[in-house]
């Protein structure tokens, strides 16, 4: 199957848009620390714009996603290593499920 701009589009947009409500910012926080308007935003969200790469960037940068985030329900193929494979597990979790695995991370990772 072919990958469509508005495949793109609205991918992205739900991306994005999710990474901005889980961290609780609003869209004129976003925008004003991204330097871009607020109808840019909300054009990228709703799968009507792409913006420019350095939008996307920077974006990125500041939700702290990675532009593979951003793309990995449109690619068929995807590169097998030890990231993709936890990714693939922890994208099955339950919300709550997500949250007691970063609470043993976390734990891990001041501990050992």
């Amino acid at each position: 199957m072919l990958i469509t701009s508005n495949d793109v589009l609205k991918t992205i947009g739900n991306k994005i848009k999710q990474a901005r409500l889980s961290n609780k910012y609003t869209q004129d926080y976003v925008s004003e620390n991204v330097d871009i308007s607020t109808d840019l935003l909300r054009n990228i969200e709703n799968g009507r714009n792409i913006g420019s790469i350095p939008t996307l960037l920077n974006l990125c940068n500041f939700l702290k996603i990675s532009p593979n985030y951003l793309f990995s329900e449109l690619l068929t193929f995807q590169e097998k290593t030890l990231d993709t494979d936890l990714s693939n597990y922890i994208n099955k979790l339950s919300k709550e499920n997500k949250d007691v695995l970063k609470e043993i991370i976390i734990h891990i990772d001041k501990h050992y």
